[in-house]
């Protein structure tokens, strides 16, 4: 039986020049090992031998680690991207609400979610994000890897040397990530806004109180379709998208931009391939790096995520009063708070409304990328030690 595993000489067919067919010059043993495999099966069948599947899903290590290498990319970043998603989750529901509507204390919003929506409520929209962000977070993965490798091919940027070259190689590859991919999942995020303050938009429209506090949430693919009938089809996808595009692309851009640098300055200083800086075991080092980069990058385009949100809910919710993102920031900055003895009215504590929501975010991205950024490292690690290959080749890194 292991005579006819995939790839092995003998379920190679003989060749012969008696059908007026000149025989192959290519040596199937020169092929790779996948191409071997599919070669082998296609020949067998032909001479109407079957073995059945489950000969032909004996791969060898050879084949598995040519698969591993191939796609090394989906692998490491999406199976980073779905754990990471399941598990901030929660968090960025809260951060939704409290970016739309006013509660003393993250806990208030808390227990508001669980005594007006149950658990459910922190999940309410988890599916589609749960496919779609995995998707997209690899795919932006994929672009800034590739863009960063057609810099260094290119002679730009590609001295590792520098740190200089290393942070601007990242920003641009994660600019050109951040422009590509917000097109694609503009759609997919309101979707899952829309969602998430669905509860809270049931009670501006007057439809909880309408039916004695009962509420009945939507499914995703409901909330699509109140979308595309009630808000101008393919064009209703894209409310607040001028917002979605800037945050995407310069989160991105400084996201990318951080944790290479970062990442560059923690291996040079750290004592071994194996070591991470301090001491500290190279998964720590790795949740402690991703986490800053994405803290750090939220930190700057928060105020812009803000304003998306409202933007967003005042437009499905049909609030009276609808606003561009510019005249909401213009608003905000000319709304005065509530009175407050102890407090002067200035610019600033107005501004500062703008991170309304901020600590729960920051700890959705802590957790969030912190996450992405070790299972990422850690399974490279596994496929460059499994082919042998340089973890840096693994990642594409520089």
């Amino acid at each position: 039986m292991d005579a006819l595993r995939p790839g092995s000489s003998s379920s190679t067919p003989s060749t012969s020049t008696s059908s007026g067919y000149a025989p192959s010059t290519t040596s199937i043993s020169s092929l790779s090992p996948l191409t071997q495999a599919g070669t082998s099966y296609i020949s067998d069948r032909m001479l109407g031998i079957d073995h059945g599947w489950y000969e032909y899903s004996k791969w060898t290590k050879g084949e598995v680690d040519e698969l591993l290498w191939s796609y090394r990319t989906i692998v490491t970043a999406g199976t980073a991207s779905l754990v990471s998603t399941m598990a901030s989750f929660p968090f960025d529901s809260l951060k939704s609400r409290l970016q739309v509507k006013h509660y003393p204390s993250v806990w208030a919003c808390g227990k508001a979610v669980i005594k007006e929506e149950g658990l459910a409520g922190f999940f309410r929209g988890v599916t589609i994000p749960l496919i779609t962000i995995s998707f997209v977070r690899t795919s932006s993965f994929a672009i800034y890897v590739n863009t960063k490798s057609w810099l260094h091919k290119n002679g730009f940027l590609n001295d590792p040397s520098k740190l200089s070259n290393t942070a601007l190689s990242g920003l641009a590859g994660g600019a050109t990530s951040g422009v590509i991919i917000s097109c694609g999942s503009a759609p997919f995020e309101l979707v899952k806004v829309v969602r998430q303050l669905e509860y809270l938009t049931a009670v501006q429209k007057g439809i909880v109180s309408q039916s004695k506090g009962r509420f009945m949430p939507k499914s995703g693919f409901a909330a699509a379709g109140d979308i595309w009938k009630y808000h101008g089809k393919i064009k209703g996808f894209y409310i607040g998208f001028p917002l979605h595009l800037c945050r995407d692309t310069l989160g991105t851009a400084f996201y990318f931009g951080f944790y290479d640098s970062l990442r560059s300055v923690v291996k040079r200083n750290s004592p071994s391939e194996k070591e991470g800086l301090f001491g500290l075991p190279l998964p720590v080092v790795s949740f402690l790096t991703g986490s800053t980069a994405g803290i750090a990058s939220w930190l700057f385009v928060y105020p812009i995520d803000l304003l998306k949100t409202n933007v967003q809910q005042r437009t499905l919710s049909g609030h009276p009063q609808q606003l561009t993102g510019m005249q909401l920031f213009t608003h905000l900055m000319r709304e005065r708070p509530p009175p407050n003895p102890t407090q002067r009215d200035t610019f600033l504590r107005r501004f500062l409304r703008l991170y309304r929501g901020l600590g729960v975010s920051a700890l959705r991205s802590f957790i969030s990328h912190g996450l992405t950024w070790t299972l990422i490292e850690t399974i490279a690690a596994k496929i460059a030690e499994r082919t042998g290959k340089p973890i840096d080749e693994v990642m594409n890194a520089r």
